[in-house]
């Protein structure tokens, strides 16, 4: 069986997006040759691919088995262009890094202006999502890079420190905290928290220090990015832990206030993170380069 590469990626598109008009749309091809190639692909292999979930479509569990294999092979033959490419010197090329959303937020855009002025020509793509989710990305080649700000759990991904971020307690200015010059670790015990959600880095984080301290917290809310927690400290429903970074611009302008915990400091690493027994591409190795001092990537780390 010769399997077409053409339909391989009409399969993968409709299976990522759920809908054979979205895919269509994302390949600029029409919806009847959509069905047709995946309808080519089901006879090809004597089964369904899709089965209908409303005015979606759901992959069937030999679709499934089928996309996973799909992925893959789409993104070795991107990196095969890529390694090519590398050959060639074309100066040119794609970079893409998934990452964490305060990574994300808070070191990349400095980093990959940086990295533009110098590779103009190279497109970037940055992916934001949880710590596992960029791993099983990396694993799956679907990015080049992550960077993250917890534990890497894959034994074939490498990490490099590039920063180091510290975390502290945040409270609206309102707060009793709010004047007073610092906080003790039982202070802390019956204060309604307001934290990320479960799996985040900085949950993680958060939970392993107050764990280690001897602290056990029910928190009063937990939500979905940085940004709605921040708001709700704001608000006065509770005090948090964040990182500083995060923070700056609204401890500035009197939004909160950030108060020293006696006693206790809350500090991660920043980590990039790749495949150690994949070929980088060239531009990918020349982002690790510029963001790793000389001194943390060593013979040793270096892919």
């Amino acid at each position: 069986m010769a399997i077409n590469l053409h339909q391989l990626k009409i399969f993968h598109t409709v299976a990522k997006s759920g809908s054979f008009s979205r895919a269509a749309a994302e390949l600029k091809i029409s919806q009847p040759s959509v069905s047709i190639q995946v309808g080519e692909l089901e006879r090809q292999f004597g089964v369904e691919l899709f089965e209908q979930a409303g005015k979606s479509v759901r992959v069937t569990e030999a679709g499934r088995i089928l996309d996973d294999y799909a992925g893959r092979i789409l993104a070795l033959i991107d990196e095969t262009r890529r390694a090519i490419d590398d050959v060639k010197g074309l100066g040119r090329g794609r970079l893409a890094i998934g990452a964490t959303p305060t990574p994300a937020a808070y070191w990349l855009p400095g980093l990959l202006r940086r990295f533009r002025e110098a590779h103009a020509r190279v497109e970037l793509a940055l992916r934001v999502a949880g710590t596992r989710r960029i791993q099983e990305w990396l694993l799956g080649r679907e990015v080049d890079l992550g960077v993250v700000g917890w534990r890497v759990t894959f034994p074939d991904l490498e990490t490099v420190p590039i920063a180091t971020d510290e975390l502290v307690l945040v409270a609206a200015p309102e707060h009793r905290f709010a004047s007073m010059p610092s906080v003790r670790i039982p202070d802390l015990a019956h204060e309604p928290f307001i934290l990320r959600e479960r799996g985040s880095g900085t949950r993680d984080v958060v939970d392993d220090a107050l764990h280690r301290a001897g602290i056990h917290i029910a928190p009063a809310m937990e939500l979905e990015g940085g940004e709605m927690v921040k708001q709700a400290v704001a608000a006065n429903l509770g005090v948090s832990i964040l990182s500083q970074q995060a923070v700056r611009a609204d401890a500035a302008a009197g939004r909160l206030r950030v108060i020293p915990i006696e006693g206790l400091r809350i500090e991660r690493d920043i980590l990039l993170v790749y495949h150690r027994d994949r070929r980088l591409p060239r531009i990918a190795r020349a982002f690790l380069d510029m963001v790793t001092p000389p001194a943390v990537l060593d013979a040793e780390h270096r892919p």
